[in-house]
């Protein structure tokens, strides 16, 4: 019963050590604002592989890979 518990515990801890760094939590875009996210396949942000734009009437644009690192900006609505 033990070395189940371990043989859990040590796949599950191995599980979280994969999850990469690059992950990212995507803001929410607020209502009324105009949002942009940048998405880098480098910690350093040079090399961009993907946008996504949500507009003011809520359309969203996007294009290339939506995953990496981000910048993510938002301004408000006139």
């Amino acid at each position: 019963m033990i070395r189940r518990v371990l043989a859990v515990a040590v796949l599950a801890t191995a599980t979280l050590a994969t999850i990469p760094a690059a992950a990212q939590a995507v803001p929410a875009c607020p209502a009324g604002y105009l949002c942009n996210t940048q998405y880098f396949s480098d910690s350093a942000r040079t090399n961009l592989v993907g946008v996504k734009t949500q507009f003011c009437d809520g359309e969203v644009s996007t294009w290339g890979r939506l995953s990496g690192y981000i910048t993510w900006s938002s301004s408000p609505c006139n």
